[in-house]
């Protein structure tokens, strides 16, 4: 359990029962010191924290459990604010920066994904070009350091492999893309993260980059790791894309068997979500992708099946 989030649920404690900083500390550690453990300048020492504890009348125990669960509360609340910038609700989207910009998050990678989700929504509205996004993003992750970094966050590989639509430098492009290669075929360099769908996008944004320089076999190997992820936790987030860029790249690479299979089954992942919209994208996107009628390939595919 990191210091700084300890503190920030403190923090958020201290305000909900309307004690001032001064009388919340005093007696305890100095005011400028609490003021060092939310920044995060100084660790928080466990007698500090249990002399804390006992001010509010909580067991130490008992908030370290009431942490975690409001950490969890909390990551949920940011995967569904970034879900509502990728899809441009506005309405809600407003209403919620005005509550979430004045909140002291407990978990620090919780704070990257909102800001990153607040430049994400400007970005698409208009509000900033190309350029300030790519800044902004970069400044988020301390990107100057990353060529000398040896472990990540996934949380900062979410981010970072943001550039890869943005960044319109190539070398850094194949720079990001090979850390993060790097990192991914070594699990020790690869620190977890509470955002629940950093995982299955890192791998997607690297798919569509490796599509994009026609390398098929790591597109391929990065489509298995989304596939194999998404059926082993049940969670089928951006399962359809994975199918079909694997398709596509047996497609390129002339494996008919295997790219007829996945093309199957992203038909049934599409089916299965039932979304009218995305299965229109992407019936238009397959029929102009491998020079077919989806539907007519389908119906077309059953019907060899029966036959053998």
């Amino acid at each position: 359990m990191k210091s700084k989030e300890l503190c920030n649920y403190l923090e958020r404690l201290r305000s909900a029962r309307n004690m001032s900083q001064e009388s919340f500390t005093t007696g305890i550690t100095s005011l400028r010191q609490y003021r060092r453990y939310l920044s995060g300048e100084s660790d928080l020492p466990f007698q500090v924290i249990d002399q804390l504890c006992d001010r509010l009348g909580i067991q130490t125990i008992n908030l370290i459990r009431e942490l975690e669960t409001a950490r969890i509360e909390e990551s949920k609340e940011i995967d569904q604010f970034y879900n509502y910038v990728v899809y441009n609700n506005r309405e809600i989207i407003d209403k919620l920066r005005l509550r979430y910009d004045k909140r002291e998050f407990i978990d620090v990678e919780n704070r990257m994904v909102y800001e990153h989700s607040c430049n994400l929504y400007d970005f698409m509205n208009q509000k900033m070009n190309v350029e300030t996004m790519a800044k902004l993003t970069k400044d988020l992750i301390n990107f100057h350091k990353i060529g000398k970094q040896t472990i990540f966050t996934m949380t900062e590989m979410f981010i970072l492999t943001a550039l890869l639509d943005l960044e319109p430098k190539a070398s850094e492009k194949q720079m990001i893309a090979s850390r993060i290669k790097t990192a991914l075929t070594d699990s020790s360099v690869v620190l977890g993260s509470s955002v629940n769908f950093a995982y299955q996008l890192v791998l997607f944004r690297l798919a569509k980059y490796s599509g994009s320089n026609k390398e098929y076999n790591d597109v391929i190997s990065y489509c298995k790791l989304g596939i194999d992820h998404a059926t082993s936790i049940k969670n089928y987030y951006l399962l359809e894309y994975f199918y079909y860029y694997s398709a596509l790249a047996h497609y390129r690479l002339g494996d008919l068997e295997p790219y007829e299979n996945h093309l199957m089954k992203c038909f049934v992942a599409l089916h299965l979500d039932g979304n009218a919209k995305k299965i229109e994208k992407f019936t238009q996107m397959i029929n102009r992708d491998f020079n077919i009628s989806f539907a007519d390939f389908v119906i077309e595919h059953y019907r060899k099946n029966q036959t053998q």
